[in-house]
């Protein structure tokens, strides 16, 4: 392939993968090794018509690097405190409406941890990456059944896990 069409790809879709492996793993920095390892991957064995559906291929590469990541690092992942800093980050809010969205999203890692890594690979993609179904499809290898019962037991257990924490509490 062109080099110009790989400068254009990660234009595209570098960003997106970042964020994307970065709501996986948690880290920044492992997000952004992550992320130069599925463009190098690219850059090595991607073929003309895989230029089509770049970005399901892409998605695909960067999904199997942070499975074999998280295999890899299992015992010593811990999700990063940079989301909790974003919400409070907006001055425009009041105390009591910062304190609300860390506490939501520090109960939104804790769920999302908790989840098996399917359920969570498909939550990310599809609710936060806001994948097609088709996408999904390629990028996970199931046919499109496979896919919309996966993501609706996904959101379940999602659902009764925040319930529970929020029962917990």
């Amino acid at each position: 392939m062109r080099s110009d069409l790989y400068a254009e790809l990660f234009k595209q879709y570098q960003s997106s993968l970042h964020l994307y492996l970065y709501r996986m793993c948690g880290s920044q920095e492992t997000a952004e090794e992550l992320v130069q390892e599925t463009f190098y991957r690219a850059m090595v064995s991607m073929k003309a018509e895989h230029a089509s559906y770049a970005r399901a291929w892409l998605y695909k590469v960067a999904r199997h690097l942070f499975i074999d990541w998280y295999r890899k690092y299992r015992g010593e992942i811990q999700m990063n405190r940079e989301m909790e800093q974003q919400a409070t980050e907006n001055t425009y809010r009041s105390p009591e409406e910062v304190l609300t969205a860390r506490e939501r999203t520090l109960r939104i890692h804790q769920v999302m941890k908790k989840l098996p890594e399917q359920y969570r690979t498909i939550l990310v993609l599809r609710e936060m990456n806001e994948l097609s179904y088709k996408e999904l499809c390629e990028i996970l290898d199931m046919n499109m059944n496979k896919v919309k019962v996966t993501l609706f037991r996904a959101r379940e257990r999602f659902k009764a896990e925040m319930l529970q924490m929020k029962g917990d509490v």
